[in-house]
């Protein structure tokens, strides 16, 4: 399998939180939005005519603890309940990203009524929602929107979550 070409990685201090690190697939776009003292969104955006974006969302617990895989699950098939009926799959089906150091899962829907239909910039036939906890107190939703899963953006963005971290947390 082919591993998508990687830019240098991006760091972003969250002061007490630590230092974030993600590499962006290369040449694409990246850019950074503080939402208020809840966190940040990070916002990759696929080169040319490449109809893909990946926002990833960074925030800070409430109430920090150890990681549950059962919350993250039931978080994540939460936020797509909206995203089921409406697809090709009509199912929720939770799968894991390779993130080392922390733990994530997301699931993957096909537009029904874009199936077929040609490329239309900002318009994507796919999305796939997930959520990485990072560290006791940093969690990170990931929403990717794209054209085919099969395709290199879809696993360039799933390369750059996975180089995703948190560095020197305090």
């Amino acid at each position: 399998m082919a591993l998508p070409l990687l830019a240098d990685a991006e760091t972003l201090d969250l002061g007490p939180h630590g230092k974030f690190s993600v590499t962006a697939p290369k040449d694409w776009t990246y850019s950074v939005q503080k939402m208020e003292d809840t966190g940040y969104a990070i916002t990759l955006t696929a080169p040319g005519e490449a109809n893909a974006t990946c926002v990833l969302t960074l925030v800070y617990a409430e109430d920090p603890g150890p990681l549950s895989k059962e919350k993250v699950q039931s978080d994540v098939l939460a936020a797509c309940d909206q995203f089921a009926a409406e697809s090709v799959e009509k199912a929720k089906v939770l799968r894991e990203f390779a993130v080392p150091g922390a733990y994530g899962v997301y699931c993957l829907f096909t537009d029904a009524s874009r199936v077929g239909k040609p490329v239309e910039r900002g318009a994507f036939k796919a999305v796939a929602l997930g959520e990485i906890h990072l560290t006791d107190d940093v969690t990170m939703s990931a929403s990717m929107l794209f054209d085919d899963e099969k395709g290199p953006e879809f696993k360039a963005m799933l390369g750059a979550i996975s180089s995703a971290g948190i560095s020197g947390a305090k």
